[in-house]
């Protein structure tokens, strides 16, 4: 795993009931008052699922990983703590909406057919 700082990649955390915070390479704030199913996605292909949990912290979870995708740590209920969401250097955009309908669609390889005449 990489060990990776906000000034060498980017962080996604959620701030009080009602913000996403982008932070490092990327700075941007999403409001987000109670959202329950919101996505996030990234340039490098990332989406993520966002919650904010009745427990009251901010839950990220990986729908697909991209290719600056490093990890997610959890946060803490007892400790009061969000989740954390980090990327190495390079994404060039995020969007977030709470409406944002997502299905990941996987190609698979099917050898080819022969074709009798």
């Amino acid at each position: 795993m990489s060990d990776i700082t906000v000034s060498s990649g980017t962080v996604v955390t959620g701030a009080s009931d009602d913000l996403i915070e982008i932070g490092g390479e990327l700075e941007e704030e999403f409001n987000a008052y109670d959202c329950n199913d919101g996505t996030m996605a990234f340039s490098d292909g990332t989406l993520l699922r966002v919650d904010y949990s009745k427990d009251g912290i901010w839950k990220f979870n990986p729908i697909y990983k991209g290719s600056l995708f490093v990890r997610v740590i959890q946060g803490s209920i007892s400790e009061d703590t969000n989740d954390e969401a980090y990327f190495d250097s390079g994404l060039k955009w995020c969007a977030f909406s709470t409406e944002m309908q997502v299905e990941v669609n996987t190609i698979k390889k099917n050898p080819l057919q022969r074709v009798q005449k």
